[in-house]
């Protein structure tokens, strides 16, 4: 097993720093759908945005899936093969999708894009790990690593918002197969030839159990991303969806009973607290980062701003997101409790959503909102992170990377997908109740010209279902933090059950300490 990053003997580490850096800024940005051109790719398609939504979902999917093999895949080919042919493969993949006039073309291409970028992330990453944490520390990488990650994100797309402004919608795509071809040539010119640890066998992965999770994946990325524009269960697509899910996902888990080598370990859900609990803080994260819809809707369709003024507006996420990150830190260098961590990133989602409620009027301008892009990073920042954390600690290594598949592709498209259908419910009925109510109180005008008043109506029908919404958020941080605090997070404190017990039974507690 090699222990010199990915690089040739001869190659100076400053500038091996310098071409991981080249090689993997590329890659975290690389996607099917760019959140900049969104509405273009609509439109130039002439479909329905659930389709660009459904395959900006299959980027995430296709990540969690490779992350099952990719390990073996590792063991397999040497590095300068996996990142040399991933890159060309992705260079490929991002002139498809900006050329194509296809969205069933550009859906399966995100998802291959998404699948082929763990494969030279994973030779980034490790060597990075070590770097940052020698001793192991994955709370001190994920401190640093998870707040690079989502700010270069933000920074990027206001970058590729700033392209498709002054050019198309096709730019990212354009320029982002030329920097993966540069990654290709990058690798062959200074990566080594030696290969991670001994050849093992492609046969040994199980294709069929990642055909079977493939299946449900998409099928389940068809329920949520198409149940309002189907008209929910009415629909027979949505029906047949979620059935063709339900069923593929049943034929893995039985199929993973007789294996010998198990792709994915599912009794791990119930036996370790960790995972379980892990799932339902990210479907959590999810409800409250699908108020972005409402955000969205306020900014674009009643202050009128476009995309580029967004992008440069989720600007301010990024001090947020670094106070996440150093407050990680130094939680985890001094072992602070981490349940406080995940509850304040809570907190920070919830002033988020409160200000959005407070400032959401017909005249204001966007500039009131960049401060609650400061809360809405830090939250993001913080839960990114300590879920993250939680959910894969005490984990054996043959457990670790199916866990890890699960929860990325609950984080990336699941638990947004379910709180993007909830808030999406939420608006619709909202915003019919809303113009309900104001019609009947129109019925006491005389108008004579009813259509004049109609885009004012709309606009403040939008408004109010939208505070609507981020009003039941506000309340609903009571039972999230509800859950949280009362869950022990790996620190379950005997000694004060017994003491509880003891007052409830109206024995004495003198002698006895609390801590």
């Amino acid at each position: 097993m090699y222990n010199k990053a990915t690089f040739a003997d001869w190659v100076p580490k400053p500038l091996m720093l310098f071409i991981m850096a080249v090689i993997l800024l590329p890659t975290l940005s690389i996607s099917g759908v760019y959140t900049s051109n969104a509405t273009d790719i609509a439109g130039s398609m002439a479909v329905y945005s659930e389709y660009i939504a459904l395959a900006n979902n299959a980027s995430s999917i296709g990540m969690g899936l490779s992350i099952l093999i990719v390990m073996r895949i590792k063991m397999r080919f040497r590095t300068k093969e996996l990142i040399t042919g991933s890159a060309i493969i992705l260079s490929f993949l991002s002139f498809v999708c900006g050329t194509t006039e296809s969205p069933y073309v550009l859906v399966a291409a995100s998802f291959l894009i998404g699948f082929f970028k763990i494969f030279i992330m994973i030779e980034l990453i490790m060597p990075i790990m070590f770097m940052i944490a020698p001793n192991g520390e994955r709370g001190k990488f994920y401190a640093l690593f998870y707040p690079f990650s989502i700010c270069l994100g933000q920074l990027s797309a206001y970058f590729y918002a700033t392209l498709i402004f002054n050019g198309n919608y096709q730019a990212p795509y354009q320029l982002m197969s030329i920097l993966m071809l540069l990654v290709a040539a990058l690798s062959i010119i200074f990566q080594h030839n030696e290969r991670f640890s001994f050849k093992v066998p492609l046969y040994q992965i199980d294709w069929l159990s990642l055909v079977l999770l493939i299946i449900p994946s998409m099928s389940f990325n068809i329920f949520f991303t198409f149940m309002k524009q189907q008209a929910w269960f009415s629909s027979p697509l949505i029906i047949a969806s979620v059935i063709i899910g339900i069923i593929f996902l049943g034929l893995t888990i039985w199929r993973q009973k007789f294996l010998r080598r198990k792709m994915f370990n599912f009794k791990i859900f119930y036996k370790k607290t960790n995972v379980l609990h892990g799932l339902v803080l990210l479907f959590l994260l999810g409800l409250y980062l699908s108020a972005t819809t409402v955000y969205l809707q306020y900014t674009v369709g009643v202050l009128g701003y476009n995309n580029l003024v967004n992008a440069e507006i989720n600007l301010w996420m990024i001090p947020g997101v670094v106070c996440a990150g150093i407050y990680a830190f130094f939680s985890f260098k001094y072992n602070w409790n981490i349940k406080y961590y995940i509850a304040s990133g809570f907190v920070g989602l919830f002033i988020h959503t409160l200000l959005l409620y407070l400032l959401i009027q017909p005249q204001m301008t966007i500039e009131y909102l960049q401060y609650t892009m400061i809360f809405k990073g830090f939250g993001m920042g913080s839960l990114f992170i300590g879920i993250w954390f939680y959910a894969n600690s005490n984990l054996p290594p043959d457990d670790m990377f199916g866990t890890m598949s699960i929860l990325l592709i609950i984080r990336g498209f699941l638990g947004t997908a379910f709180g993007g259908a909830v808030i999406g419910y939420a608006l619709y009925q909202g915003q019919w109740q809303s113009l309900n109510d104001l019609a009947v109180n129109l019925d006491n005008g005389n108008f004579e010209d009813g259509m004049s008043i109609y885009k004012n109506i709309s606009l403040n029908s939008l408004m109010a279902s939208g505070k609507i919404v981020l009003g039941g958020l506000c309340w609903f941080i009571v039972p999230v933090l509800l859950f949280v605090l009362t869950h022990h997070y790996g620190k379950f404190n005997y000694r004060r059950i017994v003491i509880f017990r003891k007052v409830i039974s109206g024995s004495t507690i003198r002698g006895y300490k609390i801590s």
